[in-house]
């Protein structure tokens, strides 16, 4: 599979932050691409197929004849948030429609995939942008047969009809892009997976099923991003970010904007 490449561009706003105010800030269209699987051989036994919107990720040895587990994302159209300078985060949006295809399989399992998704950011009446996010499953690929079950079905009643229901985590990853808006990064960080009308940290996958949430999402300040977001208090060491021009503009919109690029140095 293709790795994630050494250098992110991220895009850098400035605004004054001497004016509080909600801002609009607009997604385009979005295009989804699976990166970095790990597999429990320790490799990377898994294969890619869709499309740029709704791109697949396949793995492990079929036990039936429905064939490999798989993820699906299907991504949202483009889209409009409102962002409040003050709170400093913005409205609560879908960012894609997620699927695990949970079929009986043998190893090698799925361990982690990141799903890189590509849009443009703008941000009030400024010029639209391309930025690339990266986000980070965790999979835990739970034998079907286990008693007790690894995962109890209190969060989702069920779950275990078909067998004990695999667990899957999504984050932020550190190396996702930022824009900046006053003298604060932001990016788009993962609230959890809404199931019906349930939002979850971790969603549990009924085994024989096609198991369907929405990943929702903010804007949220890279801070957040890099101390686990608040859980755990520790910050993570992250290179500093490098600067070099866009545009090379300024703009006088909510107090002054100006564009510029921002670098993020992927760890060899």
């Amino acid at each position: 599979m293709t790795k994630w490449p050494a250098l992110l561009a991220g895009v850098v706003i400035t605004s004054s932050p001497a004016f509080a105010e909600t801002i609009e800030i607009t997604f385009g269209n979005f295009t989804g691409e699976w990166l970095n699987a790990v597999t429990s051989d320790g490799g990377d036994s898994t294969s890619t197929s869709g499309t740029e919107t709704d791109p697949v990720l396949s793995w492990g040895r079929p036990a039936t004849s429905e064939g490999q587990s798989s993820y699906t994302f299907e991504s949202e159209a483009a889209f409009t948030t409102l962002f409040d300078s003050s709170a400093e985060t913005s409205d609560i949006f879908n960012l894609g429609t997620f699927t695990h295809s949970n079929n009986p399989i043998y190893s090698p399992t799925l361990v982690s995939v990141d799903l890189k998704l590509t849009t443009t950011v703008q941000v009030g009446d400024l010029e639209a942008a391309p930025v690339e996010f990266l986000f980070s499953f965790s999979h835990d690929e739970t034998p079907n047969s286990a008693s007790p079950c690894k995962y109890d079905d209190s969060t989702q009643p069920g779950v275990n009809d078909n067998g004990c229901a695999d667990s899957i985590t999504l984050t932020s990853s550190l190396f996702t892009q930022t824009f900046t808006i006053g003298n604060t990064d932001y990016t788009i960080a993962i609230e959890g997976f809404k199931v019906g009308e349930t939002t979850v940290d971790s969603f549990l996958t009924k085994e024989k099923a096609d198991n369907e949430a929405i990943i929702i999402a903010k804007v949220t300040s890279y801070e957040a991003i890099v101390t686990g977001g608040g859980e755990s208090g520790t910050p993570t060491d992250v290179p500093e970010p490098e600067h070099t021009a866009i545009a090379g503009l300024l703009f006088s919109l909510y107090g002054g904007r100006r564009w510029s690029a921002r670098k993020r140095r992927m760890p060899l």
